[in-house]
């Protein structure tokens, strides 16, 4: 029951870290997250049932998927052409700030150097979902965003490799550079030959199962997403390779034959992409939530000691900020200048604070060894803790309070204004399809509730107002043509009454205008008369002739009135409120048994009506395209609910 509670906790920390990220969006959701772990380790209700970081489990179980996705929403095309660029930040990059930070540290705060070169690798990869997090809604550079990106793709499998190189060098106290650099050569190498041989069979399984019709959804999602566990385990724990680059060669691998093969199992491929996105914010909150309870276990660390030693090292933690950061910069600017590209001094002081540190590097830490070589406790172990914690926060803490005021917040690709409108008019083209059809107003009331639904909440629906004036021009319709049917003696004496007595209810009995008057002029007369000028045919009317009566009449005014209305003053979301009321009076009066496969065909037809808006929207080219994509996948995936709704006849 521990591990149920735990994961409730953190689920439960998730969900309202999220929603604190939609009421203050200025704060990004990794920050959300993290002070919910914090808070979850503090309380006494929840701590004891916090979950325990284990690094290998924590790097196959999460960081290994997510950087799968990563890989597998990036384009192999992007690898190839930016491969030497890849080389440069994940590789070069990456070894000269570890060997300047080692510097800094073994000069300027006095430690041996095996310790110093540890801190450094922990603290040198750059994290994909930090980055992704702190970046969200700000208009990055495009060459700058690419470049961070792919830099935290790899550089991972450096850090690694270099941590342990490091621990090697403190439990035997020898250290050689061509040991070193042949061991990440054949890590690195390792991991891209066990990724591609990996990505190869996962790709022939994929395929020539679906080819002989084993296309089994759930299989087929439980492969997709167990395999870069799988993959990982072995590459680390039997190869020996970096079981983070084969997962991201993999990735890479999976997204050319997504694009190959999309349209093979186009269910599936749709089902797959809309559960990656799902389980990855899940991954990336547990990730945060994690990393905010582990801040707790290293802080309480020292809550007994004296407090010029924890700010001691978390002074040491900003000044090794400060020179990678400074360092990141200053190899931008020259890197820059010697390949003649014209990025300014911003883009490079966005590329140094760009390189955000999160799960990873707090993994790395507590992966330290407690004891070294002959049982020798590992004293500086604690201080290098807190030093990566205090990188980690610094290094979300900075862009989340720079990157705002150095970037613009980025522009929508379409205007909301113009999203309403074309949303609502859609939505009015598919009413005003259903409108026109033969089909039963019971019928053709519950599709047109459904599509106004597509309107969404709150302001995007039809508000009271709207619907108000809807139903008093709705009755001022009615009325007229009521009025004029009694002058020219068109209705028998039951649809007379029977429409009266609908209106009366619907109405109120004592709101009576100058037609309404004629309507019960016309029927005191022939109450009195007990006569009209159709009266031998229609006094054997019985009550459904009745129904179609009135239903005939109002469905002419109503139609003529909506044909003669001026184009200026033709409202969409009035005109949708209008069919609607139209069609709630017109089910009240059948009040007939709904035929829930006839409102799922009519409700199908309406889709098409809408993605028929769309291609006209399209094809006169006046629209943005983007904005015509949103609505077209609105349409496709409300179509496709529908269609999973299986209803008998």
């Amino acid at each position: 029951m521990a591990t149920f509670y735990a994961l409730a906790y953190v689920c439960i920390t998730i969900i309202l870290a999220n929603f604190l990220t939609q009421a203050f969006p200025k704060i990004p959701q990794a920050l959300w997250q993290i002070v919910g772990g914090i808070l979850l380790a503090s309380l006494p209700v929840a701590n004891r049932f916090a979950i325990t970081l284990d690094p290998e489990w924590f790097m196959m179980l999460v960081i290994a998927p997510l950087l799968f996705y990563e890989g597998q929403r990036t384009q192999a095309n992007l690898i190839s052409k930016h491969f030497r660029s890849i080389i440069g930040l994940a590789g070069v990059l990456a070894v000269l700030t570890v060997v300047v930070l080692m510097v800094f540290g073994h000069v300027a705060i006095g430690w041996a150097l095996p310790f110093s070169l540890a801190l450094a690798a922990i603290v040198t990869p750059t994290d994909a979902t930090a980055l992704e997090s702190v970046t969200s809604g700000l208009d990055m550079p495009k060459e700058i965003k690419r470049s961070l990106s792919l830099e935290s793709l790899f550089n991972d499998a450096t850090g690694l490799v270099i941590l342990e190189l490091a621990v090697l060098w403190m439990n035997t106290g020898e250290f050689s550079f061509l040991h070193g650099f042949g061991e990440f050569l054949i890590v690195a190498l390792g991991g891209v030959i066990a990724g591609g041989v990996a990505g190869f069979i996962f790709i022939y399984l994929r395929q020539h199962l679906l080819k002989a019709e084993y296309d089994d959804t759930v299989a087929h999602v439980l492969i997709y997403f167990i395999a870069p566990i799988v993959v990982f385990g072995v590459a680390e724990h039997i190869f020996g390779v970096s079981g983070i680059i084969a997962v991201v060669v993999m990735g890479v691998m999976s997204n050319v034959e997504q694009q190959q093969t999309q349209f093979m199992a186009p269910r599936l491929n749709h089902l797959t992409l809309q559960l990656t996105d799902i389980i990855a914010q899940l991954l990336n909150g547990l990730v945060f939530v994690l990393l905010g309870t582990s801040l707790v276990k290293v802080a309480k660390e020292y809550i007994l000691q004296p407090v010029r030693t924890w700010l001691a090292l978390i002074g040491m933690g900003l000044a090794l900020y400060a020179v990678m950061t400074a360092f990141r910069y200053l190899a931008r600017r020259y890197n820059d200048r010697r390949h003649n590209k014209i990025n300014t001094k911003l883009d490079s002081f966005v590329f140094a604070i760009g390189g955000v540190h999160g799960a990873v590097t707090m993994s790395m830490a507590f992966s330290l060894p407690i004891t070294l070589s002959h049982d020798v406790a590992f004293t500086e172990r604690n201080d290098l803790l807190l030093i990566a914690s205090t990188v980690i926060i610094l290094s979300l803490l900075v862009p989340v309070i720079l990157l705002p005021k150095l970037l613009k917040r980025s522009a929508p690709t379409f205007d909301e204004s113009a999203y309403f409108e074309a949303h609502t008019n859609m939505v009015n083209a598919a009413i005003a399809y259903v409108s026109d059809t033969e089909f039963s107003e019971n019928t053709k009331h519950h599709v047109m509730k459904q599509l106004q639904d597509q309107l969404g909440y709150g302001d995007l629906q039809i508000d009271k107002t709207e619907r108000k004036r809807a139903y008093r021009t709705l009755f001022e319709v009615a009325d007229n043509a009521m009025a004029t049917a009694i002058n020219q003696g068109e209705v028998s004496d039951q649809a007379l009454a029977l429409y009266n007595r609908m209106q009366s209810l619907q109405n109120g009995f004592g709101k009576i205008g100058k037609q309404r008057f004629k309507i019960w002029q016309g029927i005191i007369k022939r109450l009195f008369k007990h006569k009209s000028i159709n009266s031998r045919r229609l006094r054997t009317y019985s009550h459904s002739e009745s129904v179609d009566e009135v239903i005939t009449i109002m469905n002419t005014a109503m139609t003529d009135y909506i044909h003669h209305l001026p184009k200026e003053a033709d409202n969409p979301r009035q005109m949708i409120a209008l069919r609607n009321a139209y069609t709630q009076q017109q089910a009240m009066l059948q009040n007939q048994k709904s035929n829930s496969v006839e409102q799922q065909r009519v409700l199908l037809d309406a889709f098409q009506a809408e993605l028929k808006y769309i291609q006209d929207q399209r094809s006169k080219g006046e629209s943005n395209q983007n904005l015509l994509k949103t609505l077209y996948d609105e349409v496709v995936n409300a179509e496709a609910i529908t269609l999973a709704n299986n209803i008998e006849e």
